[in-house]
């Protein structure tokens, strides 16, 4: 997935980076205050880890960034939060926020990985059918989002495919599919798209 490559690649330049870092640091004179410790959790060492990485390429190798440009704008949305609320003629308030992501956005690779569990012809079906996975496997899928993505197969016609996560890695993900295929049920890795059960419009209702 070529997403999930360039990710990989850049935390492992910023591990590189990391390293170097410190190492300077123990000549290089002091001309700031320290910064706090990252915090000792996955996300936090992936955010910094990848943030001093892209901070590198944005002033040495900008052009790079152009293959992960729609994940850095969906990131930038999702940090950015919610629209304001409409300013007050005559308060003086100014939008801070990000615009809504462009359209093109929506179809944009994750960042995320998933597991494929099924497809169904019926939404009902789908919803039904997640249940009884996660009572089946609730040590793999307690804990996990089901999505649901619209996808048309040549020469069989629209399904509705079931997705869960998200995982970190690959790895993790193949990992969940193991157990789930040792007792004989269908599972394969994906990225982990679609939309949220919770959510999921039937084309059929759009």
């Amino acid at each position: 997935m070529k997403t999930s490559h360039l990710l990989i690649s850049l935390l492992a330049g910023a591990s590189v980076l990391g390293g170097c870092a410190t190492t300077g640091a123990a000549t290089a004179p002091q001309t700031a205050a320290a910064l706090p410790p990252v915090a000792e959790t996955q996300d936090a060492r992936i955010a910094d880890l990848v943030a001093r990485e892209l901070g590198r390429r944005a002033r040495h190798d900008a052009a790079s960034l152009a293959d992960v440009s729609p994940e850095l704008r969906a990131l930038a949305q999702a940090l950015a939060g919610p629209a304001p609320e409409p300013a007050v003629a005559g308060d003086g308030a100014r939008g801070g926020m990000l615009p809504p992501a462009p359209a093109e956005m929506l179809d944009a690779p994750s960042l995320w990985h998933g597991i494929h569990l099924a497809s169904y012809r019926i939404h009902a079906n789908a919803v039904s059918g997640w249940a009884e996975l996660q009572a089946r496997f609730p040590a793999v899928l307690a804990d996990r989002e089901a999505r649901l993505a619209a996808v048309t197969l040549p020469g069989r016609g629209d399904f509705l495919r079931l997705e869960a996560g998200p995982y970190d890695s690959l790895a993790e993900a193949r990992e969940a599919c193991m157990v789930i295929e040792r007792a004989g049920a269908y599972c394969m890795p994906v990225e982990f798209a679609g939309q949220p059960m919770t959510d999921f419009v039937p084309p059929a209702a759009r």
